[in-house]
């Protein structure tokens, strides 16, 4: 543990954002925080440390700097009287059973004075089927705060459609598997066409993944998809590559480090 708390006083971690696209008109809507580790002059990738950090639980300690980083960048963005995304940002399995999880989380609002409609806390779908119930409580409890609860992943599981049964969820990510080869999948197009039509009933938004090609964000036009992320539009991008690219950032605003 100690390694990391280092690591993130070095600054070693940097946050990555991958842009939202309202699939409707091609516009950015949100974000999604990802993370990477730079040491010297190499790019550390989520896979070569993260499966680490959720066997240790490490995991936690690095989620609450991921939010804390982020709500700076609102901070800051909102000082600078730019329009405000939401931005996702993924919560481990191990906050769902820790008592002093929604505390942590207050705590960070108020200090960093972030609003939590700003924020999406994304569960993923293998992490709510594990134990339900408590998947449930936790999202009951964060959405109570004012966060967005999103689900990761879905279709990869074995229970999904028995969570969205049990636990409201926000914003459904739809799992990028269901899009590999969607043109020649017939299959595929019908189940996505169907999961996109129950969440509006359920006043669901969707949020498409992994999208690459002009012919599946074409067809995700013709099925009213809501959200649509991937590298067609935007791999993601560093804050500076965001903020030059997505908005306009006065140089003279900076926030104080702590």
């Amino acid at each position: 543990m100690d390694d990391l708390i280092k690591a993130i006083r070095k600054n070693e971690f940097q946050i990555y954002l991958q842009p939202k696209f309202d699939t409707r008109t091609e516009k950015i809507v949100g974000a999604e925080a990802l993370i990477r580790k730079q040491i010297k002059n190499r790019m550390i990738l989520p896979n070569e440390f993260i499966p680490l950090y959720e066997e240790t639980g490490w995991i936690t300690i690095l989620d609450m700097y991921v939010l804390r980083e982020v709500c700076k960048l609102q901070k800051k963005w909102k000082e600078a009287n730019l329009p405000l995304f939401p931005i996702s940002i993924n919560e481990s399995r191990h906050h769902l059973k820790n008592p002093n999880h929604v505390k942590e989380l207050e705590e960070i609002l108020r200090q960093e004075e972030a609003n939590p409609r700003l924020i999406e806390l994304e569960m993923t779908e293998t992490t709510v089927v594990e134990d339900i119930e408590v998947a449930k409580k936790a999202a009951e409890a964060v959405k109570k705060i004012g966060f967005l609860v999103s689900m990761d992943d879905f279709g990869t599981g074995y229970s999904a459609f028995n969570v969205l049964k049990d636990i409201e969820i926000d914003i459904l990510k739809i799992d990028k598997t269901f899009f590999d080869e969607l043109e020649k999948n017939k299959r595929a197009q019908i189940i996505v066409e169907s999961i996109v039509k129950m969440c509006k009933r359920l006043k669901t938004k969707t949020v498409a993944e992994g999208i690459e090609t002009k012919e599946q964000v074409d067809f995700l036009k013709r099925i009213h998809c809501d959200i649509i992320q991937g590298y067609y539009f935007s791999k993601p991008l560093s804050i500076k590559e965001f903020e030059d690219k997505y908005l306009k950032i006065d140089p003279e605003i900076e926030l104080q480090k702590e």
